[in-house]
């Protein structure tokens, strides 16, 4: 064999572990971004246009059950999510953006006795959770067009404690959500 032929076997035996390597981390970051979760806000009591009453819905749009923690207000925490409104307003008034949190207290237990109170949710399956706007501090009155959406942030769970929920089977939301915007107008 020729010097040359090794060099080109090599090149090309190293061009197709490169290629092979990328599709291993593609398809592992694309498997990582996709959630079996989708979450959706819902309005109700309509007041001179604008909701009054906000449902956040998780819905499990995935192949399996997966379960969902309980909210917490603004701060998350180790075992609990958080759920915000999100506000814009044109024209602006004198606050043009806005945002609040809604939730339940966490528990103090461990991440597996904890997990057992969370809500499962088959697929197919959602779980609703409803607030007032005041309850979510988002209590603008000003007349304009609305835009609101919902966010959720996962709780901080350590990693060691993640291990021990996949060991034992479950799957919860990790990544945030955020629900398509709905558009309101208060009139004048």
């Amino acid at each position: 064999m020729t010097e040359s032929w090794k060099r080109n076997v090599c090149h090309v035996t190293f061009v197709n572990f490169l290629v092979l390597c990328s599709l291993i981390v593609s398809a592992q970051t694309s498997a990582g971004k996709q959630s079996s979760v989708e979450l959706r806000i819902r309005p109700s009591h309509v007041t001179k246009g604008v909701p009054d009453t906000i449902s956040f819905v998780f819905v499990n749009i995935g192949d399996h059950e997966l379960r969902i923690p309980p909210v917490s207000p603004c701060i998350g925490g180790r075992f609990s999510g958080t759920l915000r409104l999100r506000l814009e307003i044109s024209p602006v008034p004198t606050t043009g953006k806005g945002g609040g949190c809604g939730g339940e207290g966490s528990h103090l237990l461990g991440i597996l006795e904890q997990a057992k109170s969370w809500k499962r949710l088959k697929p197919g399956e959602s779980l609703t959770v409803s607030y007032k706007r005041s309850e979510l501090f988002v209590s603008e009155q000003a007349p304009g067009a609305y835009e609101l959406w919902g966010e959720y942030q996962p709780p901080h769970v350590p990693a060691e404690d993640i291990t021990a929920l996949e060991h034992a089977g479950i799957d919860f939301p990790r990544e945030p959500l955020s629900s398509t915007h709905l558009r309101f107008n208060r009139p004048e």
